[in-house]
Formats: structure tokens, sequence, C-alpha cells
């Protein structure tokens, strides 16, 4: 099956290899304006003037590069502690462009989609689980039995979705899958 893509992810990634490529053209450009028998001399890859000191990202440790435009990992992240109906600069988590975009791309069953993205109902605070960012609600009066789940890498924007339908299966949630798969797996969405 055929993996999907979403198509906010390609200008990124080739900006960032063109940017890394780049940081080796300098280090070549030091090596040979040095005079020979002496080391070339480190220039501030911000073009900041010699001599000046300022702290930058890699000197205060690692940081993780983003494949989603800048802001939109962070923008994600911010929804952590909050509950979906909450806003973040004035949108709810379950109308967020990225959001709509990771369950449009990976649910592929209408009637599944349609139920995450209208159902009104409870919904737990949103939270981090390993590298993930996670949503959970279900449908009001019938949460045991009809609930789901929204689960976003913030970094690459891959959207993995559960969804329990106790009506059609009382001992197995669907999944939907990032890499376009659909499986089933014992227990809800909880």
């Amino acid at each position: 099956m055929p993996v999907r893509r979403l198509p906010f992810l390609a200008a990124p990634v080739l900006t960032l290899a063109l940017v890394v490529a780049g940081c080796g053209a300098k280090a070549d450009k030091a090596a040979a304006d040095a005079p020979k028998g002496e080391a070339p001399t480190a220039t501030a890859p911000t073009g900041d003037p010699p001599g000046a000191s300022a702290t930058r990202a890699s000197d205060t440790g690692p940081s993780e590069t983003s494949p989603l435009p800048p802001t939109a990992g962070s923008k994600l992240a911010s929804y952590v502690g909050k509950y979906p109906f909450d806003k973040v600069d004035g949108v709810a988590w379950n109308d967020h462009a990225l959001v709509k975009a990771g369950i449009a791309a990976t649910v592929t069953d209408a009637a599944v989609r349609k139920a995450i993205t209208t159902l009104q109902g409870p919904a737990a605070p949103i939270e981090m689980r390993g590298d993930k960012i996670v949503s959970w609600a279900c449908e009001a009066h019938n949460c045991g039995p009809h609930q789901w789940s929204v689960q976003i890498d913030p970094r690459s924007g891959a959207t993995d979705v559960c969804y329990f339908d106790e009506a059609a299966d009382p001992d197995k949630a669907r999944w939907f899958l990032a890499s376009g798969k659909e499986e089933k797996r014992e227990a809800n969405c909880q």
C-alpha cells in the first residue's frame, strides 16, 4: 500500500537540506583561506562580527529539527494540558489545520471520520505519550462504548487514529495508521 505524504512537508525538508549543505561550504572556504600550516578559524554562521559573543542553540544543547513549518509543531505542543475544546491562539484542537489534515489523510472510513470530527462529548486533557501529542474523546451519554483518540507526531505530522465502537466490535478498536494501514487491536482507545 502506498505511503501517504502530506504536501506541506516537502519544502521545509528541501530548505533544511540546502542549509545543511551550505554549512559545509563555509568550512571548506575557511580551510582554503587559512595560511599554510595554520588551522582555519571558525566563522560565525550567523554573520556576527569577529569577537562577538552570543549564545547559540548549539551552545545550549541539542535541538531537534522539524520538517513541519517552524511554528506548527510548537503550536500543537501548546495544546498539551488543555482540553480539545480549549483554544490556543483562537483555535480549538479539533479545528487546528494540522489535526484536520492528519485525520483526513489517515481515516479512510467516512463514517468514522464524521463521528470523530462532529460528535460532541466528554474529553480528557491533551497529553504527551512518548513523542506523540494525544487527544481522547467520547460520545456524550455513550462514552465507554463509543470513543476515539487522535495521536500526532508534532515533528512530522504523522497521525494515528483509534476508533472504538462497541456496537460494531465489543472487544477491539479500529486503528487507522499514518502508514496507510488499518488494523484492529484489543480493547478500547483509552
